[in-house]
């Protein structure tokens, strides 16, 4: 019988923290889980700090031939995969070990077209190979598309999706002109947000981290925020535009500080 999870650890270029990522599936309370690591062909010792844990029967390691960003990385993973579930984990951040065990409760008593399932975050600032000043983000629940589609806080998580539902809604969106390498989270579950129900559980279910090696620069911001109001703009009008977005910045990020509904003149 085929476990319920398959965590999808995307990497590249994070030998230095992938064990602990990997190492935090293993030590799940609940061993309903298959691992498959995705290499984005990384450059660093990534490949010999993960043929340790290839022992296992549930790890498996694929490296893709060239890189090509997170979105196609995902895409690749979901054509692997033959378990109902499959969540996130970024290679730089871990588990605690009730997540699995967790969600599963919350998968059973769900709606059963439920297409993600997230949870709280605990944010770790790491400096030298030390973990410093934690603080917790709690997430909320969406009651509708437009509340989601207005969320400037850190992105939720972890994201564990109902493989049909990817599926169905063609699993992530690599048609921009980025390919699919900036944003990839937001644009899936605005994907399969305007289809399906979404779950918050208020629990912490993940550790994120915040390092050097994830500052952007200013072109990869102004890269981010072309593509937020791209994105913004599209599914604005996809969903009848009822509403015009009140843009503003938070942290040198556009983002929706409010939507003002569309007067509809008279004829």
């Amino acid at each position: 019988m085929s476990p319920t999870f398959t965590v999808v650890i995307p990497t590249y270029n994070r030998a230095k923290f992938i064990r602990k990522a990997i190492s935090s599936v293993l030590k799940q309370k609940s061993k309903d889980w298959k691992l498959l690591i995705m290499d984005d062909a990384s450059t660093d010792k990534t490949r010999k700090k993960v043929e340790k844990y290839l022992y296992h029967p549930n790890v498996s390691y694929y490296r893709m031939e060239k890189n090509s960003g997170i979105s196609k990385v995902m895409n690749t993973a979901l054509t692997m995969i033959d378990t109902p579930y499959l969540l996130q984990l970024d290679s730089d951040d871990w588990l605690p070990k009730r997540t699995l065990s967790t969600i599963k409760k919350y998968i059973d008593k769900s709606k059963p077209k439920t297409a993600l399932f997230y949870g709280n975050v605990k944010i770790w600032r790491v400096k030298r190979g030390k973990y410093y000043n934690p603080f917790l983000v709690k997430h909320k629940h969406f009651r509708n598309k437009y509340q989601f589609l207005k969320y400037n806080r850190w992105m939720v998580a972890p994201r564990c999706y109902r493989v049909t539902a990817l599926r169905e809604v063609g699993g992530w969106d690599t048609s921009d002109k980025y390919e699919g390498r900036i944003m990839e989270d937001r644009r899936i579950i605005l994907r399969l947000i305007e289809k399906f129900p979404v779950r918050y559980i208020n629990r912490k279910l993940y550790n994120r981290t915040k390092h050097k090696g994830q500052l952007t620069d200013r072109k990869m911001k102004r890269r981010r925020n072309h593509l937020r109001r791209k994105t913004f703009s599209h599914y604005l009008k996809r969903w009848g535009n009822r509403y015009r977005a009140v843009y503003g910045y938070r942290d040198g990020y556009l983002v929706i500080k409010r939507l003002k509904k569309v007067r509809r003149r008279r004829r």
